[in-house]
């Protein structure tokens, strides 16, 4: 749920800021992201986790579109630096 999560919030966030008038466009891309971002990880443990992982980001992005559009350049960066640390966290918990 981490990764599908984060990143369909900075997604949506991103799109959002960058197309605030194609609103609708913008959230289905970014939840499709974060659905099979969601599938992809969850699909690595179990059938639970992947179902999860596609709750996650289906909920994610959702949201991270309504976010982009009232962002403001530090939120999108505070975004762009949580996917990174998320991504960071996952790869040092895969590894040990």
């Amino acid at each position: 749920m981490l990764s599908s999560g984060m990143m369909g919030i900075a997604i949506g966030t991103v799109l959002g800021q960058s197309f605030p008038t194609h609103y609708t466009v913008v959230t289905i891309i970014s939840t499709l992201v974060a659905v099979v971002i969601g599938a992809i990880f969850g699909a690595l443990v179990d059938y639970q986790t992947l179902l999860s992982g596609i709750s996650g980001g289906l909920m994610a992005g959702i949201m991270g579109p309504m976010i982009g559009v009232v962002a403001d350049f530090g939120l999108i960066t505070f975004c762009t630096i949580l996917v990174y640390l998320t991504f960071g966290l996952l790869c040092f918990s895969v590894r040990s």
